[in-house]
């Protein structure tokens, strides 16, 4: 009788399985490093600044293509603390993604925030192979500073079907033994150093316009906007489709954005985040001073051509 109850309750739990309880995988094979945008140095293990940190994987160096190669697919990488305790990336999961194909990094297929940029890899180019930064374009706000008191951070790599948690947002609580949705046993890692980065500010800048004294302002695309850095370099850029232009990893100092008036316009407005000046003081030109107390600053330059009628 209790050897046909021990039958029953082995049957129950298997197919208890079936339904979906996890079983224990296997760990992954291959391996992933840190290195620069081209992939020629292998654990350079010491950066000097967090932007400069970009993710390999498989084969180094004159390695042959399948050399220490991850398995092809799709995965994540996060960035965190060398015990995984605190996560450091800023962008949600689904940003933070890759493929792998012939055992080296292919693609970058991440969405739902910054982009991360890519270098070619120099070591396997006839495959396509790729290097991924760590850092978003927000960079060095994304990622985090490492807590260590040596700059030690800890990047993580692992396959998308087993990641833990929703991939929309930026960190999981997936349980002991899983860190923000990776879990160690599935996921390859490697320790790196960088320099801590200052604090940062992404400017934003919006152009609106409207052809006469009546009607809606409507954000225009193609206008020239110029901005100079507390060193004095001027960065001229053009108002995207969205009829904005956005510098991102600006640092601590003085700043003036002026805009390009055109023939038969003038500036009729100027909104600094969300508050407009008095018409006496709306100009072409904004000054301002950003310390990491100040909130990201967001201007809107308000446009007007000739009447209507004329």
């Amino acid at each position: 009788m209790k050897q046909s109850l021990l039958v029953r309750c082995a049957v129950a739990l298997l197919f208890m399985g079936t339904l979906g309880l996890p079983a224990q995988a296997a760990s992954v094979s291959g391996a992933i490093f840190t290195t620069t945008s081209d992939g020629t140095v292998v654990n350079a293990n010491l950066y000097d600044s967090k932007c400069g940190v970009y993710l390999d994987g498989g084969p180094g160096p004159n390695a042959p293509a399948n050399a220490a190669g991850l398995p092809d697919g799709d995965y994540y990488f996060q960035v965190t603390d060398p015990s995984g305790s605190q996560l450091l990336s800023t962008d949600p999961v689904s940003n933070r993604r890759f493929q792998v194909a012939n055992g080296v990094i292919v693609a970058y297929t991440g969405v739902g925030g910054p982009p991360h940029q890519t270098g070619i890899d120099q070591d396997h180019p006839e495959l396509g192979a790729i290097t991924i930064r760590l850092a978003n374009t927000n960079c060095p706000a994304d990622y985090l500073n490492s807590p260590n008191n040596g700059g030690v951070y800890r990047v993580w790599a692992t396959p998308v079907g087993d990641f833990v948690g929703d991939r929309t947002q930026v960190d999981n609580d997936c349980g002991n033994g899983c860190f923000h949705g990776f879990v160690p046993s599935r996921s390859k890692t490697d320790n790196f150093k960088a320099e801590a980065s200052a604090p940062t500010f992404c400017l934003t800048i919006l152009k609106e316009f409207r052809a006469g004294e009546e009607g809606e302002f409507t954000l225009f695309a193609g206008w020239q906007m110029s901005v100079t850095d507390p060193l004095g370099t001027i960065n001229v850029r053009v108002t995207d489709e969205n009829g904005q232009v956005q510098l991102c990893g600006l640092g601590e100092g003085m700043y003036t954005v002026t805009e390009q008036i055109q023939d038969a316009t003038h500036v009729v407005g100027l909104i600094v985040n969300g508050v407009s000046f008095p018409p006496e003081l709306v100009d072409s030109t904004y000054s301002f001073n950003w310390d990491p107390t100040k909130p990201a600053p967001v201007i809107v330059f308000q446009n007007q051509g000739p009447p209507s009628d004329q």
